[in-house]
Parts: structure tokens; C-alpha cells; sequence
């Protein structure tokens, strides 16, 4: 995954917010706490400067309405809770619906467009954003996103490559689309040799975590070091440290791998692995965890957005042990989003159902691509030979 947001430097973790077949959650059941002092949730704080902000904020003030709904995109970063997006989404009403609106508004309605899987409009609002403004790099980046999950690789290339100017943040952009194209060696040689190159902190961690994929790609242990590495410098990075459960719990280090999400349940990618993990276990915080679990899956079924594809279906796979339904979710999924990590599951869902035809469409996409992947060709593998 590319992990770059179109507004600063951040774990991009896509969500899919669309409706899918034979997907109806239960209903979640209403519940009236007996004490009034009881804590429900909790939200993020938010400082004295951004409420003053927020009751200053009058129509058509278009700069504070743009910083507003990027602290509103940080929380969802942060959270992958999509309540953030509706947020930013309001606080750019005035110009949500303008065929052409200023530049600052369009790369961010792109963002969110792209966040729920709107990806035709988010593509055509970055291509009028790049056309008025080509050296714009967090819209080159956001192009390359959703180019490469829509398995578009040219254009992402295309948007990459105008970055060379930048030549650590170009090889970092890159390094999904060489991973894919079957040069993961070659794109790991290239970006190690640039990170000594002084940056941001933040544009270190999200290199650093892109050298990881490219290592896990390639079957080498060095993974683990660079996540590592990159939660020294962003411990709040949830995609590095989902990305770092998930080395140490295909290594079987699974009581390493739950304790590393301790107390973070309140991001939905990382409760859905914390659960798996406990289940692994069989902890005594086990059956609290996978009933939040089920409790986000039905609460998001009634509101009809349909959000962690890939996460809902990794539960029934892993917890639930549903095999035909984690089948169906990981197609769903993989109909959305064309991510390594949704080739991984597809094809891991397949191997558990017993079911190689369930796996075809990212079998094609393997020969068409030519990517080479540690885990996933260990999978495939085992379907083969089933």
C-alpha cells in the first residue's frame, strides 16, 4: 500500500465504504445505560485554537474551512472511523458540489472520495487538480493511491515519476508499483540506499514501512527491523504497527503480535487483529474483543457504508471460521480494491474453503502482473497442490 495521504504524510488505510452482496448484518440492538455518569466513548480532544476556529467560521471562508477538514482527515487516519469524513465532508459544503472548485477543496474532496472507495470521481477530481496544477505532490501522490488500487499501474508510474525531484519521496511512491511488477529487489536496493537522505520524520516512517512490504515481499526477516523502526518515529502509525502484527503472527509469534496492540482497540483495523490474535490465544479478553468486533460489522451494516472489507472479512475467516462467508467478503473486497494485501486474503480464504476457483481472479492478476510475493506465493502453492 502506498502510505501517503493526499494531506501530509500518514498510514494511508483504505476502507471500503460500498454496499456488497449477501452482506446484512445484524441489527444492532439500542442500549440506554442505567448510570448517567457512565462513559460511552470516547472522542479525541480538541484544543482551544480549533473550537475558536470552528465558532469563527463563517460562509464561504475557504482556508479555515480547508484546515478544519484536514484535522478532521487526520482523526479519520488516526481512528478509520468514517464519522471523520462526514465531518470534513460538512465542513466543505460550500463547494462540494461545484463542477470546478478551488484547488485546495478539490485535492481534498478527492481524498475523500478515494477514503470511500468513490474512486471514478476522486480520479477525475485529481485529474483537474494535476491539469491546473501539475507540481502539486500531495495530488501526484493521491493519484498514484488510487491508480494503484484500482490496478491503473501506468498512471501511477505516470504520477510518481513527476517527483523526481524528490528522489526519496519518488522511490517511496514507487515502491508498491515496482513491488507488483515483479521488482521487488530492485525497488528495496534503490529506497535503502536513498534513507540515509535527510527528511521529515514523517516521510522516514512511511519509507521505512514501504521497504518493510518490499522485504516482506521478498520472504526477508529485515521486515520486521524497519516497522520497528518506523513505530520509533510514529508509535501512532496504525498501518506500520497492523503491518508489524502481521509479520510476527505469519512467524507464529502471536502473544508478541497481541501485546503490540494493546490498549488500541479504537482503531477498527487493529481491534479486528487484536481479536484474531486473543481468539489465537484463547485469552480470557477473547470473546469482549470479537463481540466489539461484531458490534462495529453490525453497526456499520445499519448505517449501509459497509467499511472494512478486508478487516470483516479476515474475522470470519480467522474467528469466526466462517469459510463461505470470508470467501465472499474477500471477493467483494478484492472487486473494490486490487492491493497486495487483498490478493493475500483472497487467496488465504481460498486455501481455508478448500475452493481454488474462489481464488481465479487474483490467480489472472498474478500472471498478468508478474509480482512475486513471499506470502502470498506460499499460499498459492497450497492451494495447488490441494
Amino acid at each position: 500500500m502506498l502510505g501517503l495521504g493526499a494531506v501530509g504524510l500518514a498510514a494511508a488505510l483504505t476502507v471500503a465504504a460500498v454496499a456488497a452482496p449477501d452482506r446484512a448484518g445484524r441489527a444492532a440492538e439500542r442500549y440506554t445505560p442505567d448510570d448517567a455518569a457512565q462513559v460511552i466513548t470516547r472522542v479525541p480532544t480538541r484544543d482551544a485554537a480549533e473550537l475558536a476556529a470552528r465558532r469563527a467560521l463563517t460562509e464561504g471562508d475557504q482556508a479555515s474551512a480547508v484546515q478544519l477538514a484536514k484535522l478532521e482527515l487526520g482523526r479519520y487516519r488516526r481512528f478509520s472511523d468514517p464519522r471523520y469524513l462526514g465531518r470534513a465532508q460538512a465542513l466543505l459544503a460550500r463547494w462540494w458540489k461545484e463542477p470546478s472548485p478551488p484547488a485546495d477543496v478539490l485535492l481534498l474532496r478527492a481524498t475523500i472520495r478515494q477514503a470511500v472507495h468513490e474512486f471514478p470521481a476522486a480520479r477525475a477530481d485529481l485529474d483537474a487538480l494535476i491539469a491546473a496544477r501539475p507540481d502539486d505532490v500531495n495530488g501526484q501522490l493521491t493519484r498514484a493511491v488510487v491508480a494503484t488500487i484500482t490496478a491503473d499501474y501506468a498512471a501511477a508510474r505516470a504520477s510518481c515519476t513527476t517527483l523526481s525531484a524528490r528522489p526519496l519521496i519518488e522511490a517511496t511512491c514507487l515502491a508498491p508499483v515496482e513491488g507488483i511488477a515483479g521488482r521487488a529487489a530492485v525497488a528495496y536496493a534503490r529506497l535503502h540506499a536513498l534513507l540515509p537522505v535527510r527528511a521529515e520524520p514523517a516521510i522516514k516512517a512511511w519509507a521505512l514501512t514501504a521497504l518493510a512490504e518490499l522485504a516482506i515481499m521478498r520472504g526477508d526477516a529485515v521486515a520486521e527491523a524497519h516497522l520497528r523502526d518506523a513505530l520509533e518515529l510514529d508509535p501512532d502509525d496504525a498501518y506500520a504497527r497492523g503491518l508489524l502484527f502481521d509479520v510476527l503472527f505469519e512467524a507464529h509469534r502471536t502473544g508478541e503480535a497481541s501485546k503490540l496492540l494493546e490498549r488500541r482497540e479504537d482503531v477498527d483495523a487493529l481491534l479486528v487483529r487484536l481479536a484474531i490474535s486473543e481468539h489465537a490465544l484463547r485469552s480470557t479478553d477473547a470473546a469482549r474483543l470479537a463481540g466489539l468486533m461484531r458490534d462495529k460489522i453490525a453497526a456499520a451494516a445499519q448505517r449501509g457504508d459497509r467499511i472494512h472489507l478486508r478487516e470483516e472479512a479476515r474475522f470470519a475467516l480467522l474467528v469466526d471460521r466462517d469459510f463461505p462467508r470470508a470467501i465472499q467478503i474477500a471477493r467483494d473486497n478484492w472487486d473494490v480494491q486490487k492491493e497486495l494485501a487483498d490478493a493475500r486474503l483472497l487467496v488465504e480464504a481460498a486455501v481455508a474453503g478448500g475452493d481454488r476457483a474462489a481464488a481465479a481472479p487474483v490467480l489472472a492478476w498474478m500472471k498478468t502482473t508478474g509480482v512475486r510475493d513471499a506470502w502470498l506465493d506460499a499460499r498459492v502453492a497450497t492451494l495447488e497442490a490441494r
